[in-house]
């Protein structure tokens, strides 16, 4: 799709869209409407008609559906392990060990952390680890959930072995300019890798806010503060999130009689096999949406033979697991048709734009990061835009005399803060949907915390800018 750049207008889809999310508190109506403004200045009356083939263009994106597909399947895996009472039995083992709060927080973070092969995953693992945990410990939601979220995209990119390193090495490859860090995509990457300032200091942050180094603020403070005062885990707009684990009449689903079934006995295994089968097909074949099909399949082997499901619960549990995840699904969708409305009307054309003249060797790290963040922020695109930015800043970087590591090491950051910050972004889709919560309670509740270490990161690179050109 062709777009233009529409000057100062461009910004209005884009505020249009945080004023609707933060007052109507819904996601989808959000982005819909905001979409809806960028074709309506860009076509004036006759809008309808491309309105609506680019909304079956996002419904049919290639790309997008391969998230899609992978968030479905995540909903069936995690409902077979609640059915399962697998989970249960990890919450067990734990709680032997577990005796307070900050422990849980803490099992959170070390989780988050050791698992670092791909942040979907680490979402998945950790979620059905802790959550359970959690609610016994009296934790807002929006806690647990800002340790998880944290924890994963900016892991995968410290430690260099997940889908995000090779989407990254592979682009910086392309520039003729990155030559000069390294011979190869691989070592580009681990020599930029010190510079990655948001990620490095998102998961130290967020050990600073478990260990209370880093007082509770903003959404997560008033959070804290509803627990105590009624004791409600979540905010009333996250009740649909939490209706319970009952399966229900869905369509298509075999049911059998389940409530006669008898009770359940937890057991480790029920967890762990499935889990394993997960990692080790993903490392294996490089591909999570391979890892969870295997774990799914993995279940049915486990828990269909054993008695531990009946084949009509089993299908029940995976119906149930689909309809969890069907919001993510349509915001998804969505969300794509919402990017291509900013593309359109010229967002980030605008916004180099008008940066374009601060692009000295000193500042250009600084403003790539502020700039490249403030795009994938407000159009959700953590992986397009940095690859459609890339060649435009590293020539200006090679050509003013900036550090092109650095420079590389800001917009791996900028992206890392799209994902993390991202009303919309699928990790924050996905962190707040394994946690139960409604994604715009949670983004506005961590936005303080995400406030501080941007601007710790924007300063660092201020500083490192001035040094290194």
């Amino acid at each position: 799709m062709e777009g233009t750049n529409l000057g100062v207008i461009t910004l209005i889809p884009a505020l249009g869209f945080l004023v609707f999310a933060l007052v109507t508190k819904k996601c989808i109506l959000s982005i819909m409407l905001s979409g809806i403004l960028g074709y309506i200045f860009y076509y004036k009356a006759a809008f309808f008609m491309p309105m609506m083939d680019a909304l079956l263009s996002a419904a049919s994106d290639a790309d997008n559906n391969y998230i899609v597909i992978i968030c479905l399947l995540f909903g069936c895996f995690v409902q077979l392990l609640r059915q399962s009472k697998g989970a249960v039995a990890v919450g067990d083992l734990a709680r032997k060990y577990i005796k307070s709060e900050k422990q849980v927080l803490l099992m959170t973070w070390i989780c988050g952390v050791i698992i670092f092969i791909d942040d979907y995953l680490s979402i998945l693992v950790t979620a059905n680890c802790v959550l359970t945990l959690s609610d016994e410990h009296k934790t807002p939601r929006e806690m647990i959930c800002y340790i998880i979220n944290t924890t994963s995209a900016p892991v995968c990119l410290i430690i260099p072995i997940s889908a995000w390193v090779v989407f990254f090495s592979g682009i910086f490859e392309q520039q003729k300019e990155a030559a000069v860090v390294g011979d190869s995509a691989m070592s580009i990457y681990y020599n930029i890798m010190p510079y990655f300032f948001y990620p490095f200091l998102c998961v130290l942050f967020v050990l600073l806010v478990i260990l209370g180094i880093v007082p509770k603020m903003g959404g997560i403070k008033k959070a804290y503060q509803r627990v105590a005062e009624t004791g409600q885990l979540w905010p009333a707009s996250s009740n649909m999130q939490n209706q319970g684990d009952e399966l229900g009449e869905v369509m298509g689903a075999i049911t059998d009689n389940a409530k006669e079934e008898k009770e359940i006995t937890p057991h480790l295994w029920a967890f762990l096999v499935p889990m394993a089968v997960v990692v080790v097909v993903t490392i294996w074949l490089s591909d999570i949406l391979y890892g969870v099909s295997c774990g799914i399949f993995a279940c049915f082997l486990l828990f269909v033979p054993t008695k531990i499901m009946s084949l009509g619960k089993f299908c029940d549990a995976c119906y149930k697991g689909l309809e969890d995840m069907l919001f993510i699904a349509v915001v998804l969708v969505t969300s794509l048709f919402y990017r291509e409305s900013i593309n359109l009307i010229g967002l980030p054309d605008y916004l180099i734009d008008v940066a374009g003249p601060y692009m000295s060797a000193a500042w250009l790290p600084a403003i790539a990061f502020i700039l490249i963040g403030i795009v994938c922020f407000a159009t959700g695109n953590i992986w397009s835009i940095p690859a459609v930015c890339t060649p435009i800043i590293l020539p200006l970087a090679a050509s003013s005399g900036a550090s092109i590591p650095l420079t590389l090491g800001a917009i791996i950051s900028a992206a890392c803060f799209g994902a993390q910050a991202c009303f919309y972004s699928d990790v924050t889709l996905l962190s707040a949907s394994a946690c139960r919560i409604n994604n715009v309670d949670y983004a506005v509740a961590q936005l303080p915390y995400i406030g501080i270490v941007t601007a710790i990161s924007f300063v660092g690179y201020v500083v490192f800018g001035f040094a290194m050109s």
